[in-house]
């Protein structure tokens, strides 16, 4: 096991709330909480795509891992930046719904047309994020990158 890395790694949960705030609060500045690094691609998902993920939030289906790195306190996001972003429109009203098989009463919706029970229930949804701790290095998260990235 001469190539073993050593991985440190956290579990933290953030509420939809948190995790906008965290991304935004500081955005201009670069010097946000949780942000996306420039090796990460461009937005690529598509209005379809964007509308069923938001769907499965509001239904409480589980979401796949946030995958992200502690960088001097602060987290860069490995894994999830279609996620997160797709989040973002969400909530400043840039998505619209559509193309919705399950809740067809909601497409055509944007988030500020939700009851605001429904968008109380949607920012207080949680999102689960692995963070790899400042003990591991640079290597580490670009090899987790490429792998999560390359293969299914």
């Amino acid at each position: 096991m001469k190539n073993r890395r050593f991985v440190d790694f956290d579990i933290k949960e953030f509420t939809i709330e948190l995790l906008i705030s965290k991304y935004l609060t500081g955005l201009e500045t670069d010097e946000n909480d949780i942000f996306i690094p420039s090796y990460q691609r461009n937005f690529l998902w598509d209005n379809d795509r964007q509308s069923k993920f938001i769907k499965s939030i509001i239904l409480g289906l589980p979401i796949p891992y946030i995958f992200s790195a502690d960088t001097d306190g602060r987290l860069e996001i490995i894994d999830g930046s279609q996620r997160l972003r797709t989040i973002i429109a969400f909530v400043s009203n840039r998505l619209i719904l559509k193309n919705l098989e399950i809740l067809v009463s909601l497409n055509g919706f944007h988030y500020k047309d939700l009851l605001k029970s429904r968008q109380r229930k949607f920012q207080n949804s949680t999102i689960r994020m692995i963070a790899l701790s400042d003990k591991s290095d640079e290597d580490v998260r670009f090899m987790m990158f490429e792998r999560i990235n390359t293969t299914s």
